[in-house]
């Protein structure tokens, strides 16, 4: 089956200062990939990959962003069953290096450091998360979660 990216775009983006907290404050990254329900053919799908960054001991992320992807697939494809598959994989790294790129300019103009994101690390632990509907779902509050890493 060939699987071809038609078309992708920034979703959304938001920074914010992040909450001062004592102690360590750990900064943990939270990345999925997200699923649109397909045409009826099955072969035109949307995926968006959803990036979270939270501080240890809030609730609420100071930095989120979404990637989203328009592709096609030259058979009739339910994208939930293939979660993990290369494809998606790359979906995944390149959503995750793309919100990033637009990240760090932000950061740096905010006065805060950039992240330094290992996105193929991040590949090899994710797991898809196959959602019917609006993918705009927050994070657990803890910032574990599929491909969730600390940030050094």
């Amino acid at each position: 089956m060939k699987l071809d990216i038609s078309r992708d775009f920034l979703d959304g983006i938001m920074l914010q200062h992040p909450q001062p907290v004592s102690g360590k404050g750990e900064v943990k990254v939270n990345a999925g990939l997200n699923f649109l329900p397909s045409s009826p053919d099955g072969k035109l799908h949307t995926a968006v990959v959803t990036f979270h960054l939270v501080v240890e001991g809030q609730e609420q992320p100071f930095a989120r962003g979404g990637w989203r992807f328009l592709f096609t697939s030259s058979e009739k494809l339910v994208p939930q069953e293939q979660g993990g598959s290369d494809f998606f994989k790359h979906l995944l790294v390149t959503g995750v290096t793309k919100i990033t790129t637009v990240l760090n300019p932000l950061c740096l103009h905010a006065n805060l450091p950039v992240i330094p994101i290992d996105a193929g690390r991040m590949a090899q632990a994710a797991q898809t998360q196959p959602q019917a509907g609006a993918t705009n779902k927050q994070p657990p509050a803890s910032g574990a979660g599929p491909g969730s890493m600390p940030i050094p």
